[in-house]
């Protein structure tokens, strides 16, 4: 092992979980830290001296210390929204003494952003679901001719909104008689808003795509799979992939990325729309993404390559895709597959089709390995501590 620190991984949630492995494996000494002390704390593959929980400001000033005591750059691997702001507001800073991707100083902050990202969506030609964004409550009734129905309501700034949502991350809004009941209920005090266009269709429908972008916006160990089914149900994130290919995901996603100049990791969702048969794009997200475990299952080496290349090495070789693997997160997905076998009145999307290959598949977990089992065992734990939180 080096007696440096070559990668600093933000975020210990299975996304960083699976950041902090597949780096390990590929012989880096890997740094991990966090604003709380998730599962991947417990991981064999990060030594003690080298784990660090705290506030942001905290994690700034650990990190420039890091590098104030070491001669190479290591490369920082934000792998959570929050990690990503963090890098975007510290990027001038981060950049001197770390190997960052460049988007997080110009990109980053447009696809984070869903009018911004719809923007982009529309000046390169790219299909997307339709976004309407408004400063304040009281704006929204003058969308009421324009928007479809069913919709999605998401405040621009949850914090403000959390009491009004009452534990969801969003409204799902059916029709133009309901949309009337909800923005006439709204205190003036939430900040703005969007509505998004929600495409029909199960969440089966849904394709993924991974890959790294180098400085030249090439893509690197190109990933592509269906998600099966999510968590929450209708609208969240995987817990059921299949690794079968899909060359227009991949298409799609390797033109739009390289068009707007990304480089660094991503992790790309479309939906396939019932209504015209296109995939329409629904994020792209900046960063690893939960699902990344099975990337690595099926031979890609996503968040290694990014390592070797920004800090100059070779890369590894690319191998051709292995369709044949299943990844699930056992817990999640159990509460969705009952889910699905009642769906509630009222309840938006039809029942995912599941039709995974028939001969044997190989598992993939987000969490649980036979090589580093400490984080499976602690992660119930965590939700536990979430239940409790919310109980009291």
């Amino acid at each position: 092992m080096s007696d440096y620190i070559e990668v600093v991984v933000l975020g210990s949630s299975p996304t960083g979980l699976y950041a902090l492995r597949e780096s390990s494996r590929s012989g880096y000494r890997v740094a991990l830290v966090d604003i709380s002390r998730g599962c991947a704390f417990q991981s064999r593959f990060v030594c003690s001296e080298d784990r660090f929980s705290g506030s942001l400001d905290q994690i700034k000033d650990w990190l420039l210390k890091i590098a104030a005591r070491q001669e190479i750059k290591p490369v920082i691997i934000p792998t959570s929204d929050i990690f990503i702001e963090f890098v975007v507001e510290n990027a001038k800073l981060l950049e001197k003494a770390f190997h960052i991707s460049d988007s997080y100083s110009r990109i980053a902050g447009h696809l984070l952003d869903k009018k911004l990202f719809h923007d982009l969506c529309v000046e390169h030609s790219i299909a997307t679901p339709g976004v309407w964004s408004v400063g304040a409550p009281s704006d929204l009734i003058g969308l009421i001719d324009v928007i479809p129905f069913p919709c999605l309501l998401k405040p621009t700034m949850i914090h403000k909104a959390r009491e009004f949502l009452k534990g969801e991350k969003v409204i799902i809004v059916q029709s133009r008689e309901e949309f009337e009941e909800i923005v006439s209920g709204m205190p003036t005090e939430l900040g703005g808003w969007l509505v998004q266009e929600i495409i029909p269709g199960p969440e089966s429908e849904i394709t993924l795509f991974g890959a790294y972008f180098d400085k030249e916006h090439k893509a690197h160990h190109s990933f592509s799979a269906r998600k099966l089914r999510q968590y929450p149900p209708g609208f969240g994130s995987a817990s059921l992939v299949s690794s079968v290919r899909c060359a227009e995901t991949e298409r799609l996603s390797e033109l739009f990325l390289h068009n707007i100049g990304f480089h660094g990791v991503c992790g790309v969702e479309f939906k396939r729309d019932p209504r015209d048969g296109k995939l329409k794009i629904i994020e792209v997200n900046p960063r690893p993404t939960l699902w990344f475990q099975v990337t690595h299952d099926s031979g890609k080496r996503i968040v290694s390559s990014c390592i070797d290349d920004m800090s100059g090495r070779p890369m590894h070789d690319d191998r051709n895709q292995d369709e044949n693997v299943c990844w699930k997160y056992f817990l999640k997905d159990t509460y969705s597959s009952f889910f699905y076998y009642r769906p509630p009145s009222g309840f938006l999307l039809p029942k995912p089709v599941i039709d995974l290959p028939a001969k044997r598949l190989k598992s993939s977990f987000p969490v649980f390995s036979f090589h580093d089992p400490r984080p499976a065992f602690v992660e119930p734990l965590g939700y536990l501590r979430k239940l409790w939180g919310r109980l009291k």
